[in-house]
């Protein structure tokens, strides 16, 4: 183990929520209470009796001055301190080497790798009480200090643990006493009494037994595998408070274990760079919802998130747009059998009703319904993060099929539903991908000197993986996506093509709409309002690797190969699973005959 490591479990324990304790200043520091003696001998001075010398201790003479200048502490006073501080630094030690010295004794029960550091290793990182090169003294050595405070050390490791429970005491110190030499009878004893005191557990079903620490989110605590909990206190920083009140142990153990799957903030910001021509996507759509839809945009964003699943950007804002015209036109209905039935005559397909998707239904309605569309909240955490987006929302983290695709994860890790507490069903999937995110606006922010905030990270990447991925697969094209960041074939141009809802409304196709729902006006303004040589979004060109001197062209070049390789595999898993499903579809329908 490194001593890394141990430093950071032990500043880990030592920012929990204990009582104080003296020592635990001593240990940050890294000195401890010590008397400085010398064996220089000392001048006479006018301290004596008669103007004689004054006395004088230790070998060469301490004067009594000097004794004083140390804390006036003589022999007897010397033995007393070096006692309480051994026992002091002992207790501290013990403290902190709880957790790993539990894990010790579920290693000896049940198997598995020593991670956290014990009572033992504690102690060799602590300083010592008698430094080395101490003096020694007249009828008491630096040896026989060092052997007095070891003994109180000893002893001090029985001392009460603060904030552990009797049973993990007894159990933990008593098996060290008899150098854990546990009998089948005691092991089962032992074991029983940590798991009643809940510090080792099965954080999965029928899985090993864990050591597990308390970990402060929010006014909780959360027991989480002790080699875990560093990773989830520097991820709170990066998570909402309504986030973080929705972990509970097992939530907090699966959150961490996506988050260290996903790449890291340096792949994201690689990837934001290199899509920064889209940059201010989000806050473009926004203002231009905004300037045609008033009073009602925040309404409007609704019903173009609850229409967004399983369709593009284009289809999305056109059943939008052709379901508002008409429910203007209906007088706005609010019950949901009116709303479905305006949905159904006006989204593409010809199949009615039928051609509305189930997930647009229910959100739509809401969307609809709602008396303030202000507290909407629509079910599914990406549709929910996209309307807030929509609504200048720029904390949200709109994680949909792209950023899975970006990541290589199953899209499933970001599904969820309304929760009767109005929560739209943020899983650990979700959360991870939003602490990441936001880490990644964080370093880019440093790095560049220039604000990014959440949500232009994520769409800056969506916009470079969705270019990559679409380019790489288009009909014709021999290259892989590695290959095409190889060749820089990625521009600008090809990246800030990417459609958004605020170009959008200047095509051919959409324009129309909003006229005939009585936009006319609003959308002339928009168009004065942004000229019509750069309507893209936010368009703030970048060259062709992502912001000049940011990053190191090396670098940004390895982040973005390995981006692209993830989008390279997952190109093949598709191509694979098309082929799989042909040829089940062509034995099918031969009788199973090869």
């Amino acid at each position: 183990m490194s001593n890394e490591f141990d430093t950071m479990y032990i500043n880990n324990l030592v920012d929990r929520d204990y009582p104080p304790m003296p020592m635990l200043a001593a240990a940050d520091t890294g000195r401890l209470p010590e008397v400085v003696v010398t064996g220089e001998a000392e001048p006479p001075g006018p301290g004596g009796p008669a103007g004689k010398p004054e006395p004088r201790f230790g070998r060469g003479g301490v004067t009594k001055a000097r004794s004083e200048a140390a804390g006036g502490l003589e022999v007897p006073a010397m033995g007393l301190a070096d006692t309480l501080a051994g026992a002091l630094r002992g207790t501290v030690a013990q403290s902190l080497g709880l957790p790993g010295d539990i894990e010790s004794l579920v290693r000896l029960l049940t198997g598995g790798e020593q991670v956290l550091p014990t009572t033992e290793r504690v102690s060799e990182m602590l300083p010592p009480v008698v430094p080395p090169g101490a003096p020694d003294m007249v009828g008491y050595s630096a040896a026989e200090r060092r052997k007095t405070a070891d003994v109180a050390g000893t002893l001090g490791e029985f001392n009460p643990i603060v904030g552990a429970p009797e049973a993990v005491k007894m159990g933990v110190k008593g098996a060290k006493a008899i150098g854990r030499e546990l009998g089948p009878v005691a092991a089962d004893v032992v074991e029983t009494q940590l798991r009643k005191a809940g510090m080792i557990m099965n954080i999965v079903p029928e899985g090993p037994a864990q050591v597990v620490i308390p970990v402060k989110v929010g006014e909780r605590e959360v027991k989480i595998p002790a080699q875990q909990a560093s990773v989830l206190q520097r991820a709170l920083k990066n998570l909402t408070p309504e986030e973080q009140a929705k972990f509970r142990s097992d939530t907090a153990t699966k959150f961490v274990t996506i988050l260290k799957q996903l790449p890291s903030k340096e792949e994201f910001g690689a990837a934001a760079l290199a899509g920064k021509a889209k940059k201010g996507w989000y806050d473009g759509s926004t203002q231009a919802i905004i300037q045609v839809f008033g009073p009602d945009s925040q309404r409007f964003a609704a019903l173009l998130s609850a229409t967004s699943p399983q369709t593009s950007v284009e289809s999305n804002l056109f059943n939008a747009l052709q379901i508002w015209k008409n429910w203007t036109a209906a007088g706005r209905p609010v019950d949901r059998e009116s709303i479905v039935r305006v949905m159904g005559d006006s989204v593409q397909g010809s199949k009615g009703e039928e051609s509305v998707l189930d997930a647009w239904i229910n959100n739509s309605v809401r969307a609809l319904s709602s008396e303030d569309p202000s507290t909407v909240v629509l079910s599914g955490p990406k549709v929910n993060s996209f309307m807030l987006n929509l609504q200048g929302n720029v904390n949200e983290v709109t994680n949909d099929a792209w950023m899975a695709a970006f990541t290589y994860v199953d899209q499933t890790l970001f599904s969820g539903s309304l929760t009767k507490g109005g929560d739209p069903g943020k899983g650990p999937g979700y959360i991870a991908m939003n602490a990441r995110v936001r880490e990644s606006a964080d370093y880019l922010t440093k790095l560049t000197g220039e604000k990014w905030t959440p949500a232009e990270v994520q769409e800056t990447i969506w916009s470079w993986a969705k270019t990559l991925y679409e380019t790489a697969s288009a009909k014709g094209e021999t290259r892989t996506a590695v290959q095409l960041i190889q060749d820089n074939a990625i521009t600008d141009e090809l990246i800030a093509a990417t459609p958004d809802f605020r170009t959008l409304f200047y095509d051919e196709r959409f324009g129309p709409i909003l006229e005939q729902a009585g936009y006319t006006e609003q959308l002339a303004q928009l168009r004065a309002a942004t000229s019509g040589s750069d309507v893209a979004a936010g368009a703030k060109k970048s060259g062709a690797g992502g912001e000049a001197g940011a990053i190191d062209p090396k670098a940004q070049r390895k982040y973005l190969e390995r981006n692209a390789k993830r989008l390279d595999k997952l190109r093949k898993d598709r191509e694979k699973e098309a082929a799989a499903k042909a040829k089940a579809k062509a034995e099918g329908q031969s009788g199973g005959i090869k």
